[in-house]
């Protein structure tokens, strides 16, 4: 799927033609690259359109990524004139970048709301912090029955072909084979998802498809299959529009999260207005936004979130004591080896 980018706010309406050429010509065009599609709708309303508004002077611009490794490669491509100001990455692609000395680090004396994150939101090596984390959560059709309430559940009635998984280099698939090596597993990293890799393996006469379409959320709610594997915010979203038919468990033996950062990229042509956003994004006020209607992890330590909200998430107290660890700058790094492996092991057919 191609970039894309939205326009997300126009010059006023209503008023001379002068004064809407000089009012646009004075204002700054901010490109912000983030995640499209379903992503794109719950968070340009909820966050990007009050910064716009609170800023007459500046307008952004929605640049559609489908994944981090693609606005990776985008960056390499404009490493020598960026298009864009501000862009998500996952944690992994996030220490790529930076190790590439394609994004600008930030600092609490250039960013003082840095001082306000929670410390794992903080890395050594990334240029940028974690903007939100968000969990890898199971998938059920509740018409076939409760919430799953463990992983190994799927390992069950080998005889029964009922769960959908999307593969590799989907990164669910590569989630779920993390999921699988902390289960099944151990040892060092490559060890621990080669473990994981030949558990889920063992899966293949339970497997209805490892491609579902249009994605593994609709597949499971539309009957096609009774567990899948997907994360959570798309999970909650869709079981909130699809009259109660998903839903969405999070196992006992804990879970894992990715960590998606906010980073300012070198040269940004807007790099004031890049920090105001930036800024913006991890306040109290955006981060509680986004927990009450997107149910994505907050970072901010001072923000206050609805109960009901955060019992949505992995944040609860409870879910972060059985958080299983993961290194994702080693597994990103892994990527091509776990896509390899998956495909010599696991079957094709389901």
């Amino acid at each position: 799927m191609p970039a894309t980018r939205r326009h997300l706010l126009t010059a006023p309406i209503g008023l001379g033609l002068p004064f809407i050429r000089r009012a646009a010509a004075a204002r700054r065009s901010l490109t912000f690259a983030a995640f499209g599609r379903l992503f794109q709708d719950m968070y340009e309303p909820a966050i990007v359109a009050p910064f716009v508004a609170a800023r007459p002077d500046t307008e952004v611009f929605w640049y559609a990524i489908p994944s981090s490794m693609q606005a990776l490669a985008t960056l390499r491509r404009q490493r020598e004139r960026p298009e864009i100001d501000v862009v998500l990455l996952d944690v992994g692609t996030a220490w790529a970048a930076t190790s590439e000395g394609l994004l600008e680090p930030l600092t609490a004396g250039s960013l003082p709301i840095l001082a306000d994150l929670d410390p794992g939101a903080l890395f050594a090596n990334i240029a940028g912090p974690a903007v939100f984390t968000e969990p890898l959560v199971m998938l059920f059709d509740t018409t076939k029955g409760e919430p799953p309430p463990f992983w190994k559940l799927l390992w069950g009635r080998l005889e029964e072909r009922e769960i959908a998984v999307p593969a590799p280099p989907d990164p669910i698939g590569i989630a779920f084979a993390v999921v699988a090596g902390r289960l099944f597993s151990g040892g060092d990293v490559p060890r621990m998802l080669q473990g994981g890799i030949a558990a889920i393996a063992q899966l293949g006469p339970r497997i209805v498809t490892w491609d579902p379409r249009p994605d593994v959320y609709h597949f499971v709610a539309e009957g096609n299959a009774r567990y899948g594997v997907g994360w959570n915010m798309m999970a909650q979203i869709h079981a909130d529009r699809m009259a109660g038919r998903l839903g969405v468990a999070f196992p006992e033996e804990g879970t894992i999260s990715r960590i998606v950062t906010i980073n300012l990229v070198k040269g940004a042509r807007q790099p004031e207005a890049a920090r105001q956003f930036i800024a913006h994004a991890l306040g109290p006020d955006a981060q509680k936004t986004m927990v009450e209607r997107m149910y994505l992890g907050p970072v901010n330590a001072k923000a206050l979130y609805l109960e009901s909200a955060l019992l949505r998430t992995a944040n609860t107290p409870a879910r972060v004591a059985r958080a299983m660890p993961v290194d994702w700058i080693m597994v990103n790094g892994l990527r091509d080896p776990i896509v390899k492996y998956w495909r010599e092991v696991v079957p094709s057919t389901g």
